[in-house]
């Protein structure tokens, strides 16, 4: 037996033999709650971030309405759906835009479970993330 194994073995056998780690006991029967929480708080976030995100594409594809490069609803609605395709495929945009008030007004609705990463809480899978911006119409 080498230097080296005979080390090895000596530290897991006194490894082995002490009894110090009650400790860690208690530290594995938290782990559960820990994970659990920890999942939550990730699934929270990752939903704000995919609302950013959507309120700020749906405020860019507003602006470019508003200035004339997109002239229809349908042309807003494809663009914002393919835009919001990297967060959900099932995203849905709606756009109005109203020529006598002069205000395009688009909203966006994602379902929550396609931006989580876990969705451990099926309450929360069942939410829908909305997002809406309006623009003045320029001349």
């Amino acid at each position: 037996m080498s230097v080296v194994q005979g080390s090895v073995t000596r530290r897991v056998a006194a490894f082995l033999g002490k009894d110090e780690g009650a400790v860690t006991v208690e530290g594995v029967l938290w782990l559960p709650v820990y994970a659990f929480f920890l999942t939550l708080i990730v699934d929270t976030s990752l939903m704000f971030n995919g609302q950013a995100q959507a309120q700020r594409a749906i405020q860019d594809l507003n602006r470019l309405a508003s200035s004339g490069f997109f002239v229809s609803e349908q042309e807003v609605e494809e663009r914002g759906a393919a835009v919001l395709s990297h967060l959900s495929a099932n995203a849905v945009v709606e756009a109005t835009i109203d020529t006598t008030t002069g205000v395009i007004s688009t909203v966006a609705t994602l379902p929550a479970a396609d931006i989580m990463a876990v969705g451990l809480i099926s309450k929360f899978t069942r939410l829908s993330v909305t997002v809406s911006a309006q623009h003045v119409i320029e001349s």
